[in-house]
């Protein structure tokens, strides 16, 4: 699948080679109508995959319907997703429906599906293995034609482990898995988002001229590790057009102060502290590991240099490196 579907079609933006998998992935899950899981961190676009999943599939003519499970409440997400009867509780005046009859024939995406309490989770499984829906207060139960797909920023693998995360809906909702990958593994799509969000801030700020980047920011701005991945770019981007003048050229220094305490790129730049929940001492390691061979080798553009500034030599480093990415990516799959 061509990349310029990112550039044109639901702002995935991108032409990694892991940008090309991720669409490919989106399209096999598109032709489909099974359940999909995407996982990933805060700010990789988690949302931005379940609505091209739903734009390129038959369901695309029906409603996407878009419901963050993190921001309610047990009895308020019940409600919210089920819908309920007049009377049902204080303060309901009428009936009104959920998010599942909402999304009828089209797709409803539940995103921080880790979130859920586990009496959610018990009638979230009854809706993937029935089809049927009971509103609060109802006494029948109404069916429902609406694809699942969820997302989640948590490792369920060790959510199912600590007993949080129910194992027959795990593997309901994983029929089809997407990982989003992180900003910091994709670095040489940072130019064309920092174009594509400068056209969008311009936009909104109906700019009379357009702003350019000086070719020096882009060092400055590959450097980041980018914690909050691409929506913190986004953010910094609007934050550069904010602070400069219509037509003015977006320089190396201006690019310092808009990150975060001035970051400073180059061989000498702080690796940030990349603990996760949960995680082992050996995944912080193996991350911040991963993390500073990135930094130096956006800075200094050869393996070699980076091997000399770590002070290991290339074979050795290689090898560690390859042990670090598989034992990451062994605990990160759902």
């Amino acid at each position: 699948m061509s990349s310029q579907f990112s550039l044109f079609n639901g702002g995935i933006v991108g032409e990694s080679p892991l940008i090309d998998a991720l669409l490919t992935e989106i399209g096999t899950a598109a032709r489909c109508d099974l359940t999909v899981l995407i996982f990933g961190e805060s700010g990789t676009g988690k949302e931005l995959v379940a609505r091209a999943i739903h734009d390129q599939s038959a369901r695309a003519m029906n409603p996407f319907v878009s419901v963050n499970c993190g921001t309610l409440t047990e009895t308020l997400l019940e409600s919210e997703l089920f819908g309920y009867e007049r009377g049902a509780f204080t303060g309901a005046n009428e009936k009104r429906k959920g998010l599942f009859e909402a999304a009828h024939k089209g797709t409803i995406f539940l995103d921080e599906i880790g979130e859920m309490s586990g009496a959610s989770q018990v009638k979230l499984l009854r809706v993937l293995q029935e089809g049927t829906i009971r509103p609060v207060g109802a006494r029948s139960e109404t069916h429902v034609d609406a694809r699942v797909i969820t997302a989640t920023n948590r490792n369920l693998a060790l959510e199912l482990q600590a007993g949080r995360f129910r194992e027959d809906l795990f593997y309901r909702i994983a029929v089809l898995a997407i990982n989003t990958p992180p900003l910091r593994k994709r670095v040489s799509d940072i130019p064309l988002l920092v174009d594509h969000f400068l056209g969008e801030a311009e936009k909104r700020s109906k700019c009379s001229r357009k702003r350019t980047v000086e070719k020096e920011a882009i060092p400055v701005l590959s450097n980041y590790p980018w914690p909050g991945n691409v929506r913190q770019l986004r953010h910094v981007v609007e934050k550069l057009v904010a602070t400069t003048m219509d037509g003015d050229l977006i320089t190396a220094e201006a690019a310092r102060r808009a990150l975060p305490n001035g970051h400073l790129a180059g061989p000498r730049a702080q690796v940030p502290l990349l603990y996760h929940e949960n995680d082992s001492l050996e995944a912080f390691l193996d991350r911040t590991l991963l993390t500073l061979y990135e930094q130096l080798l956006a800075t200094t553009g050869n393996h070699s240099q980076a091997a000399r500034l770590l002070r290991i030599d290339r074979t050795s480093l290689y090898q560690r490196l390859e042990r670090a990415r598989r034992r990451i990516n062994e605990q990160s799959l759902p």
